[in-house]
């Protein structure tokens, strides 16, 4: 029995065989269908985004391995690169080789590849040194986003650190070095070395310099000229500097002394005094220690004079290592002297005292 075939099945059986007849390839689909695709490879931290021109949608891609691809149709899109902390944009490549500008127009193909590059930040810290030492690193030092870097300070022989300025900005610091901590952005520091017990001094508002390593001297506000200062000889665990200037200054002056803390407990350390006098020997006249050089004083180291079997240092003021009769005369001629106590606070970590004063003369702790 013959079996009658439809003119459809004979139809639908040509068109399947044409292709084959004709040697046509058979076309496979898209996975995401028809239509235009877009990857992106990031390189470094950040992430972009593409957004059509005319219709507004947008498309995120961020790092991934492989790289994400999204299907955005035909068109424009801008492309926008945007860098994590510490990153910035460096430059496109694949389709975009050659393209600096940020955010930048794309026109859509088939399948379009960018990259976006993203670098490290890196910021430059300028450092300088003038006067008799160095400073280590020197010059323009590059400091990568959120890295430390520290700088140290060597003064030659006989000269020390007289000034330390960061940024513009003067430091009220004995240290020998100083830490950039986090860097985030550009920094400058300049460090001046001078002979001790010298240092000049510019004109400016709240300039503070270093006589040596152990006396600080901050400004309010001065015309600018020379420092200059010498250590006195003072009972073991104080200090004393007979300290003046050669400029013109409006306000206070903060003075800062280091103390040896050798034998001073904490609460000894807070005790301490910083006191201005007209001279060495009219600080060291005021033995009971109440601001004034009077009879008292003077009975004081007579009564000692008396009891040679023992020997006080605070009563040898002339500091000749006897308690005697010159000592008492000393006392006798600085009698009436009125001394200033000018503390402010005490550093007890960096053995540092601080006070304030309008003038200068001989500045002694306690």
């Amino acid at each position: 029995m013959k079996r009658k075939v439809s003119i459809f099945t004979l139809t639908l059986l040509f068109v399947c065989m044409l292709p084959i007849a004709l040697n046509i390839p058979l076309v496979q689909a898209d996975s995401g269908g028809i239509g235009k695709f877009l990857t992106i490879e990031i390189i470094g931290e950040g992430y972009v985004t593409a957004t059509k021109v005319k219709s507004g949608e947008t498309w995120y891609f961020y790092r991934a391995d492989p790289p994400m691809t999204e299907k955005v149709g035909a068109g424009t899109v801008e492309l926008e690169a945007f860098a994590s902390d510490g990153w910035e944009f460096s430059y496109w490549g694949e389709n975009l080789t050659g393209t600096p500008e940020n955010p930048t127009n794309y026109k859509t193909v088939k399948y379009g590849y960018a990259v976006a590059v993203f670098v490290r930040k890196t910021f430059t810290i300028t450092a300088s040194a003038v006067g008799n030492g160095a400073i280590d690193p020197d010059g323009a030092v590059l400091v990568e986003y959120g890295a430390s870097q520290t700088f140290e300070f060597t003064p030659d022989g006989g000269n020390h650190v007289s000034a330390i300025v960061v940024d513009g900005v003067y430091l009220s610091s004995f240290a020998q070095s100083y830490t950039f901590y986090d860097v985030t952005a550009d920094h400058s520091i300049d460090v001046s070395f001078s002979g001790d017990g010298t240092a000049t001094v510019p004109a400016g508002n709240y300039v503070t310099v270093f006589l040596a390593s152990g006396a600080g001297l901050t400004f309010d506000d001065t015309d600018g000229g020379t420092a200059t200062g010498e250590e006195k000889d003072y009972p073991v665990g104080a200090a004393a500097w007979d300290i003046s200037v050669t400029f013109t200054f409006t306000g206070e002056v903060l003075v800062a002394l280091q103390y040896d803390p050798t034998g001073l407990s904490e609460a000894d350390q807070q005790n301490l005094r910083l006191i201005r006098g007209d001279s060495i020997e009219a600080l060291r006249s005021d033995v009971n220690n109440d601001l004034t050089v009077d009879g008292t004083d003077v009975s004081i180291v007579a009564n000692a004079v008396k009891q040679s079997e023992w020997y006080d240092e605070m009563l040898d003021i002339n500091n000749d290592g006897f308690v005697d009769e010159a000592d008492i005369h000393i006392v006798n001629e600085n009698k009436g002297t009125i001394l200033e106590d000018i503390t402010d606070w005490v550093n007890t970590d960096l053995n540092i005292i601080y006070g304030t004063a309008e003038y200068f003369s001989i500045f002694g702790v306690r």
